[in-house]
């Protein structure tokens, strides 16, 4: 099986890559040869991609701030039309943010593709409403698509959102997040209490309750460190914090590389995610990652968290709880054997979080899509 993903994420810098490299490697042990088509500058993006044992095909996509998409887009369609004069494929993923750059050359060949949509737009800001825009006609260029053959979506709960707004091709199929169990080694609780979140550092998160946290933790003499990383709109505002307070150190982007030696130094992991309607239909990554580490963690309680279901090594808290709440859900869980905690979480993990059980489902409906043979469209 010969497959092409198009995506907008830039390999090598870009820590919500992970999902494009993990389900890759899983569909790539099932015996798919991965090409992928994503943004470059540098060449580190075709040097992460090329160790991973797929091809990389670069395009252009500026990083400032309202070209991104007008540059991609652009860029897109100049590039894949001779790509396909050379390349054959069998099949094709296009993140919803690829479609307009994408649809018309792989429709004029007859590659069969799904649209995948791990998140709808989350910011809130003038570029936020332009995202919806380009979100919204995405998903209508898909559905006029001659050879769309359905969607690979993050959630059910994202799904079920999409069916109300009447706007899924048929055949959808659920693809989670997943993580690579085997990168991770299980943390071995250092000393003091070692707090850690990595991921998006956005005002739309509401990131800075973590550091409103810990400053209660301090007045209360509990002794522990804070450990923040991440990129975002509120990592300048999270780093000036930190020159304040030495309990707390605040990073800037590592690689995905970087993410299991990062988390071995863990003791426990916090997300105050808010619930906003964009988050209901999330299927977050770096609960998973924090689980393949061994890490007990304590969420906000709110609705793609809770599909965790009820674990040992989860306390849910209310998303409009006080800081002094989270403070207290802390302290308790520290009268509990954390490492116990964190085998449990890592056996969870090995058991359910590997890309390798979460992409079962999409290897089915590529195989469905291109036959037992594989012929090629192209």
């Amino acid at each position: 099986m010969d497959l092409l993903w198009i995506t907008p994420k830039w390999f090598g810098t870009d820590l919500a890559a992970t999902t494009q490299l993990g389900a890759s490697k899983a569909l790539s042990e099932r015996g798919c040869n991965i090409s992928f088509v994503a943004p470059d500058e540098h060449g580190r993006g075709a040097k992460v991609v090329n160790e991973s044992g797929h091809m990389f095909h670069a395009v252009k996509r500026s990083r400032k701030p309202g070209l991104g998409s007008f540059t991609f887009t652009r860029s897109l369609k100049r590039m894949l039309p001779p790509l396909f004069s050379v390349a054959k494929f069998d099949v094709a993923l296009v993140e919803w943010q690829c479609v307009s750059g994408s649809h018309r050359a792989l429709d004029h060949v007859g590659i069969p593709w799904l649209i995948v949509d791990r998140s709808p737009p989350v910011f809130t800001s003038l570029i936020g409403r332009l995202q919806w825009v380009e979100y919204r006609r995405a998903w209508r260029l898909a559905s006029e698509s001659s050879n769309i053959k359905g969607s690979v979506l993050k959630s059910q709960a994202l799904a079920d959102w999409h069916h109300s707004k009447r706007r899924l091709p048929e055949g959808v199929t659920i693809m989670q997040a997943g993580v690579e169990v085997e990168r991770y080694s299980q943390t071995t609780f250092p000393k003091p209490l070692t707090i850690v979140h990595h991921g998006q550092l956005d005002f739309e998160r509401d990131i800075e309750r973590l550091v409103k946290i810990g400053d209660i933790l301090q007045q209360r003499e509990v002794l522990f460190r804070m450990h923040i990383v991440g990129r975002g709109n509120r990592l300048q505002v999270l780093q000036e914090a930190s020159l304040s307070r030495d309990w707390l150190e605040v990073s800037g982007p590592i690689s995905q590389d970087e993410v299991p030696e990062y988390l071995s130094s863990g003791s426990l992991a916090l997300f105050p995610l808010p619930d906003r309607a964009v988050w209901r239909l999330a299927s977050p990554l770096k609960i998973r990652e924090w689980a393949a580490a061994g890490i007990p963690m304590i969420l906000s309680d709110i609705t793609p968290h809770r599909s965790l279901g009820d674990r040992s090594w989860i306390r849910y808290v209310r998303p409009d709880a006080s800081i002094e709440d989270w403070v207290g859900q802390i302290q308790n869980l520290l009268d509990e054997d954390l490492s116990r905690l964190g085998e449990q979480a890592r056996s969870d993990a090995v058991s359910e979080f590997d890309w390798v059980k979460t992409t079962d489902a999409l290897y089915q409906t590529l195989s469905e899509i291109i036959g037992p043979v594989g012929e090629s469209f192209n």
